[in-house]
């Protein structure tokens, strides 16, 4: 989340908004690459959990070291492990030794977006065998909620320098970084949302599914978390920023904010927990004519359909709010 959504974040909606108001953004800039260097070293300890995670499951004899090597070597699961170590460390390098911030910030956006295809080419989706668009609407899912819950945290660690320094209005440029982030955070939300939604579609074979299985369970309360966000998110958008106007009140959206970055670190446990745990699909086998044998996968058509119809319904309501954000914009800046 961090490696993706914090450095895009930064670029483009701290700093213009501290450039615009002359604030000092060092202080952002140095705390922000201190956090990015914990999250490469979360990555790497990430990778190794993730690694180990997917291959309990199998119940392979891996009794020597051979043997991990050979799985390591020759399995997918093992490339990608080495794949994502080998970017937790580029990251590292860069973040030690690079200078100019456009180039740790745009670095470790790409090793983020990086990891996340790692983690795609071995997802469930990918697992499935059913071509490249449920890949795709897992790889957009990742990076959505990266782009949201990274740029909310690039958010409150710009906020909270805000408080710590006297010398700005704290006032406007608060409001001026709500204003800034709302595109980010509506894009995030709505294509999230959407492509969770498909990916539902996909995973889970009917409405009961839901609340008897563990994957089910575990997407109902995403969703939970996700719409607590959503509704913090409202309110800083169309009350907070509005209200706001004493010192106070910057306090006060500094603290629900935290609160609605919260929430969505518990949405990423919650996928990070998704992800090792193997969605309730019903296999049938079918034995044909020549002997060879088939497996379907049986699914519920109108609770796949009626999933499919609200994905698509997410998406185009989230292409409006963003087209109508934009012009919002474009409109304030002719006046």
């Amino acid at each position: 989340m961090l490696m993706v959504g914090l450095p895009i974040g930064l670029i483009g909606v701290v700093l213009p908004a501290f450039r615009r108001h002359g604030a000092d953004v060092q202080p952002t800039l140095t705390f922000v690459r201190r956090g990015l260097a914990i999250a490469s070293l979360v990555l790497l300890a990430g990778a190794t959990a993730f690694f180990v995670a997917q291959v309990i499951p199998l119940e392979l004899e891996l009794g020597s070291a051979e043997a991990w090597i050979e799985l390591v070597r020759l399995s997918l699961l093992g490339q990608m492990w080495i794949v994502r170590l080998a970017l937790g460390l580029t990251a590292l390098v860069v973040l030690r030794w690079a200078a100019r911030p456009a180039a740790w910030l745009s670095t470790c956006a790409l090793v983020g977006l990086a990891a996340q295809a790692t983690i795609t080419r071995t997802s469930h989706s990918a697992a499935m065998g059913e071509g490249w668009l449920p890949v795709a609407a897992d790889f957009a899912h990742l990076f959505a909620g990266a782009l949201w819950g990274g740029g909310l945290v690039a958010l409150l660690v710009a906020v909270r320098c805000v408080l710590r320094d006297d010398a700005y209005g704290r006032i406007e440029l608060t409001r001026d970084l709500i204003w800034r982030f709302s595109p980010f955070g509506i894009a995030g939300v709505a294509l999230a949302a959407g492509t969770g939604i498909a990916l539902s579609s996909v995973h889970v074979a009917d409405a009961d599914a839901l609340r008897t299985s563990d994957y089910g369970r575990l997407i109902l309360i995403k969703t939970a978390l996700a719409a607590g966000a959503v509704a913090l998110a409202a309110l800083h958008k169309f009350v907070t920023r509005r209200r706001m106007k004493t010192q106070a009140d910057v306090r006060r959206f500094s603290r629900t904010l935290l609160a609605e970055v919260l929430l969505v670190v518990g949405v990423f446990a919650g996928a990070a927990w998704l992800a090792s745990t193997s969605p309730p699909h019903h296999m049938v086998t079918h034995q044909m004519p020549d002997g060879s044998t088939h497996m379907m996968l049986m699914t519920d058509p109108e609770f796949q359909r009626a999933l499919q119809i609200a994905a698509l319904a997410v998406l185009a309501a989230g292409a409006v709010a963003f087209a109508l954000e934009w012009r919002g914009r474009l409109e304030s800046r002719a006046r």
